[in-house]
């Protein structure tokens, strides 16, 4: 502090008596370069790479969002995950209450809709059959949706989880039967349109 008033008080004098050199003399053309000089020996400078660095350390928050980002794409993939294998999203009354059945729920649950829609292409030109195959399909489902509602207030739980076990296999059991018979007549009708087709054009 001393010091930096020594030499504001220098320069006051020697701007006090060279105060008419001033005003009438150009400045040499060394004068700003002896500035500068003497502005580097008191001030450091800071190299441009180092500046970066110092920003960079001074704001961790840029860090903090990668890691955010980071976790927030492993927690909806881990979500996912738990969706698919469990079902959550398709019945979480099931995944919640009872999440060491939930698995085999699902899996049923999926093998039912995979076969469900395998029967809807094979069932484009017999609309009736569809209609009968989805009737009897529909009170496994209604009985299904019975045993679930019930599943909370239950007094012997694991006989009512066994029962909703049996009724998923019963309705995939059922589905692989309209398959195999749907499969059957598509097949009569492909053969019968092939000798159709081969039989000779009179």
């Amino acid at each position: 502090m001393k010091n930096s008033s020594d030499k504001k008080d220098r320069l006051e004098r020697f701007v006090r008596d060279n105060r008419d050199g001033f005003d009438t003399f150009l400045p040499q053309d060394s004068l700003w370069s002896q500035i500068e000089s003497q502005l580097h020996n008191e001030i450091p400078i800071v190299p441009e790479k180092s500046k970066k660095k110092i920003r960079r350390l001074s704001n961790p928050y840029f860090d903090w969002r990668i890691a955010a980002g980071v976790f927030l794409a492993l927690g909806i993939g881990f979500l996912a995950y738990l969706n698919n294998e469990y079902g959550i999203t398709r019945d979480p009354n099931v995944a919640l209450k009872v999440p060491a059945y939930a698995r085999e729920f699902n899996q049923y649950n999926v093998a039912i809709d995979q076969k469900r829609e395998e029967i809807i292409k094979l069932a484009r030109n017999n609309p009736e059959l569809y209609k009968d195959f989805s009737a009897d399909l529909e009170s496994l489902e209604s009985s299904y949706k019975n045993l679930r509602s019930n599943l909370s207030n239950a007094p012997n739980q694991e006989a009512l989880l066994e029962a909703m076990v049996q009724n998923l296999q019963l309705q995939v059991d059922l589905l692989n039967q309209q398959l195999e018979i749907l499969q059957r007549i598509n097949k009569v009708k492909n053969d019968n349109d092939k000798e159709n087709s081969d039989a000779p054009v009179i």
